[in-house]
């Protein structure tokens, strides 16, 4: 489902709710667009996802953009793109690929910071913080839960966040700290509802 798209398509219908208008699409490849629509409507998973990582993300189709992150974690990530990659998961709010990608980093800070890619990365004082903090950080994120009403959501990885927002029906989209955000307010919200 995207709210994105059923919005843009909303406000072109007429007062019977049908369509007439030619809807532009920006910033995306045709063939791109394609894969997303028949992601939508069939669920299945086009070759070119990394490429569909940012249409997902601007059309606000939220399943195929984490299918996407898991994708890069799990088969992409290397010295030579892991700078690009950093930068790209900070800008559009992957947060499962930033928190892999630093990981990577705190095992191949030396490689990573001789390839030439770093450089960008040294251009942004707000990277190079989080990336200090990341690398300086004993802290380390868990991927299991401790009971029902762990909610120490600051020591869980994205990926039980992730799971935890899943089970309470919210989004799952957003950086690490609005994914945090968004647990908080639920159990705040829903300790109320319950007193």
């Amino acid at each position: 489902m995207s709210p994105t798209l059923a919005s843009i398509c909303s406000s072109s219908d007429d007062d019977d709710g049908n369509c007439h208008a030619i809807i532009p699409i920006f910033g995306v490849r045709l063939k791109i667009f394609r894969c997303l629509l028949r992601y939508l409507y069939g669920g299945a998973i086009p070759e070119e996802i990394w490429s569909s990582t940012n249409a997902s993300n601007r059309y606000g189709v939220v399943d195929l953009k984490i299918q996407a992150e898991v994708h890069i974690v799990q088969s992409l990530i290397n010295v030579a793109n892991a700078s690009d990659l950093f930068l790209y998961a900070d800008g559009n709010d992957c947060a499962l690929l930033k928190e892999c990608v630093i990981d990577y980093f705190k095992v191949h800070a030396q490689e990573i910071r001789s390839h030439p890619s770093f450089q960008k990365v040294k251009e942004s004082t707000d990277i190079m913080d989080q990336l200090m903090e990341a690398l300086t950080s004993s802290r380390a994120l868990r991927s299991w839960t401790l009971n029902e009403k762990d909610e120490d959501y600051e020591m869980m990885s994205v990926d039980l966040l992730r799971r935890k927002l899943y089970e309470r029906e919210l989004s799952m989209d957003g950086s690490r700290e609005v994914l945090i955000r968004r647990l908080v307010k639920w159990d705040n919200t829903s300790h109320k509802s319950r007193n």
